[in-house]
């Protein structure tokens, strides 16, 4: 059992017996015993989980102050007392002051050692479940505080969307009329020298702008998309997913100079049926974070490498998004799917992305894991199962 147990008490010949006893009869958790306050304050500074044994009176000092000072410095400790004054024993006064400052119990000496170890058992138990407990209220309040940030930016972005895509009305327009001039003054002049700054100069630049318009509508159709909420599952196309997902990364793609493919495979059904939004947020996550790997490399030799397979049956898709960038360090491969780890600096990554995204995966009845670079595997390999139907 995780835990540690300090019996505080001013008879050393007390703590080796204690010692002696505990050891017998709780062999897994850590003991400490000593006479002096101190050792008790600096253990709980560590704020690990404790159950101090103290005795009420310990030479200058009371026992409960001293569970007052401990309780100051963590709030993961608790407290049995014990006395060998029959007056504390049978004084209901102090009995009820010990259970208001948070004690547990008031045992009487001389101490039946294996009572004490089961109640020391059976509240270090309890005490591990609330503070597991805390941490997960913890963790769960932070991921709703960022879900709503989360929310707030979709809006912002909404609103961003809805801006340029007025302005972006009136170029295009422009840019039509553009051609439209063009098409009137061919047919309004022979002169080869007009025609010729025509063909040469301003058309193409016409062109080459409605295909620049054309591309930001999709991007915005893509981020319009992307932020809309999935209510329901439908079928999805596999070909119109990773469109998505290239619209979405295409700008770290190319400025980082990554040979990006997607391959579906004659086994991989052409649809499922899934919540296609959550699906791209899962793959955009991953591929983006293939491309902040890229970033950190330094002299990388050869053709930097994103490739996608898609491969399945009737019943499964396996997903597998694969880069030839470093491998995962160890002591990060091992925590990566945590919520909140992340070795992004702060304007890059929350340390929600795998998390949330293995969730996702899971209210699919899908899995996610991961294949490490080695000597004798190339890749950094995110292997991806889909039910072909979604079952939630």
């Amino acid at each position: 059992m995780k835990g540690t147990y300090c019996i505080l008490d001013d008879e050393k010949d007390f703590l080796i017996v204690a010692e002696k006893e505990f050891k017998k009869y709780l062999p897994d958790m850590n003991g400490v015993f000593t006479t002096d306050s101190d050792d008790a304050i600096d253990l709980a500074r560590k704020d690990d989980p404790v159950i101090f044994i103290i005795d009420i009176v310990l030479g200058g000092k009371t026992g409960m102050e001293i569970f007052q000072r401990l309780s100051a410095v963590s709030k993961k400790v608790r407290a049995i007392f014990i006395t060998g004054d029959e007056n504390f024993i049978n004084d209901d006064n102090v009995r009820n002051q010990i259970l208001l400052e948070g004690s547990v119990d008031l045992m009487e000496k001389p101490i039946k050692w294996h009572e004490l170890a089961i109640k020391v058992k059976n509240n270090m138990q309890l005490l591990l479940y609330q503070c597991n407990l805390e941490e997960i209220i913890a963790e769960r309040t932070q991921q709703l505080i960022h879900a709503d940030r989360l929310a707030t930016v979709g809006t912002m972005v909404s609103s961003i969307v809805h801006e340029i895509s007025s302005p972006l009305t009136f170029i295009k327009a422009n840019q039509e009329m553009c051609r439209y001039a063009y098409d009137k003054v061919k047919k309004m002049t022979d002169d080869k020298e007009v025609l010729s700054v025509f063909d040469t100069l301003i058309l193409p630049s016409v062109e080459e702008s409605m295909n620049g318009i054309g591309w930001i509508e999709e991007l915005l159709h893509s981020f319009r998309r992307f932020y809309r909420r999935d209510d329901t599952a439908s079928e999805v196309n596999f070909s119109e997913l990773f469109a998505e997902v290239k619209n979405l990364t295409s700008y770290n793609i190319r400025h980082n100079n990554i040979n990006f493919s997607v391959e579906i495979s004659k086994s991989a059904p052409k649809k499922i049926i899934c919540k296609k939004q959550e699906l791209i947020q899962v793959i955009t996550n991953i591929v983006n974070n293939a491309v902040d790997a890229f970033e950190e490399t330094v002299g990388m030799k050869g053709q930097k490498e994103l490739k996608i397979v898609v491969s399945g049956d009737d019943f499964m898709t396996n997903v597998v998004i694969s880069n030839n960038g470093p491998a995962i360090p160890k002591d990060v491969f091992e925590r990566m799917f945590e919520p909140f780890f992340t070795t992004k600096k702060a304007e890059k990554g929350t340390g929600l992305g795998l998390a949330i995204s293995r969730q996702i995966l899971k209210f699919m009845g899908g899995t996610i894991y991961v294949e490490n670079k080695s000597e004798k595997h190339p890749t950094v390999d995110f292997i991806i199962t889909i039910p072909k139907t979604y079952n939630a």
